[in-house]
This record gives C-alpha cells, sequence and structure tokens, in this order.
C-alpha cells in the first residue's frame, strides 16, 4: 500500500468546493493510479473520518 500523503495530493480550492463544505463535502487532487479504495483508504488515514 502506498503512504496516504502520495494519494492525497491536495485540496481542491474553488468557489464550487468551497460551497461544498457546508454540507461536509470536500474535495482533493488524487494521483491519477489511484483506485478509489486507495482513495478513501488515505482520507481514512490522514483524517481520521468515515467516508460514506
Amino acid at each position: 500500500m502506498r503512504d496516504p500523503r502520495e494519494i492525497i495530493l491536495a485540496p481542491v480550492v474553488s468557489e464550487k468546493s468551497y460551497g461544498l463544505t457546508d454540507q461536509g463535502v470536500y474535495t482533493f487532487v488524487v494521483h491519477p493510479d489511484a483506485s478509489k479504495p486507495e482513495i478513501a483508504d488515505a482520507v481514512r488515514a490522514i483524517f481520521e473520518v468515515q467516508v460514506v
């Protein structure tokens, strides 16, 4: 398994993504070769949250 910080590269900072934070939705730039399960595991590991 890759390091979670190699999968989650950066947050997306835009007006649209900022508006989604009120709904508990956060957006990130991720590694292009990362799969959905890898991304979910990385988010859980870094932020200690439940991924839906």
